[in-house]
């Protein structure tokens, strides 16, 4: 479908859930008015996630209870993730009833000047991840994003199989052999819009324009697929102000709350 309002908004609202099922590692739950993806043997938001709400007044409070009761017998904490289609209007109030409470404010934004110039820093070199770096590619999630090891390499493999393109980024600073930065990349399917996921860079080499670097090589990669638009979930304290100025445009909120599983 051509990169229109709406393809661009379903590829924000939808990036989380464009996961298919690992058996045993990343599963796919079915709740009434929801979308949904579980780790089972992992307690963390992202790994345990819904969204994408199409719930009604009438039916919401038992649903909400139904996937706390899910994530609560397996010791859970759940995310639940914020779109502006999100229904019904008072979800926010019946999720913090709950026992919900939002942990990350972010903004919708997309890039569409595909042809958009940037200046990296030369220092910085980004490459995809092969198979030979899966090691380098888990480390860098787990230790810079964070997330725990074994989410990281379900994350791993996991991201391959939505829609196309799927591929890991490992960014690389001059007189540091090892990769600093991991970042990933997909499309989903049957779209002409690229979603720009999972940017995390080590601590000691922030502030050093690997962010825009990785966007650069990513978006470049994008253009070549012959994409339309790019799209990304940005932080609204560290990432969004970045895309802003490297000329994203903020389209929608999207914020995560989070059910601790007691």
């Amino acid at each position: 479908m051509p990169a229109d309002q709406t393809s661009i908004l379903y590829a924000i609202e939808h990036s989380l859930f464009a996961f298919p099922q690992l058996p045993g590692r990343w599963d796919v739950p079915t709740f009434p008015g929801l979308q949904a993806h579980a780790t089972p043997d992992v307690s963390h938001p992202f790994g345990n996630m819904v969204g994408v709400s199409t719930l009604t007044k009438e039916n919401a409070d038992a649903v909400i209870a139904e996937v706390q009761e899910f994530f609560g017998k397996r010791g859970h904490m759940v995310g639940w993730w914020l779109n502006p289609s999100s229904t019904p209007v008072d979800l926010v109030a019946r999720l913090e009833a709950a026992g919900f409470s939002r942990i990350v404010e972010q903004a919708g934004l997309v890039l569409t000047d595909m042809a958009k110039e940037f200046k990296p820093n030369p220092r910085v070199t980004v490459r995809k991840a092969t198979a030979a770096d899966r090691d380098d590619v888990i480390r860098l999630y787990t230790v810079a994003y964070p997330m725990p090891e074994r989410l990281a390499a379900i994350y791993y493999d996991v991201l391959p199989l939505a829609g196309s393109g799927g591929a890991h980024y490992l960014a690389f600073v001059e007189g540091v052999k090892e990769p600093v930065s991991v970042s990933s990349m997909f499309s989903p399917k049957g779209s002409r819009v690229v979603v720009l996921q999972g940017a995390a860079t080590l601590n000691d080499y922030r502030g050093h324009g690997i962010y825009t670097a990785m966007v650069a090589a990513r978006v470049a990669d994008a253009r070549a697929m012959v994409k339309e638009a790019a799209v990304l979930q940005g932080d609204r304290k560290t990432s969004a102000p970045i895309c802003v100025k490297l000329g994203f445009t903020e389209v929608c909120s999207v914020d995560l709350y989070v059910w601790n599983g007691a």
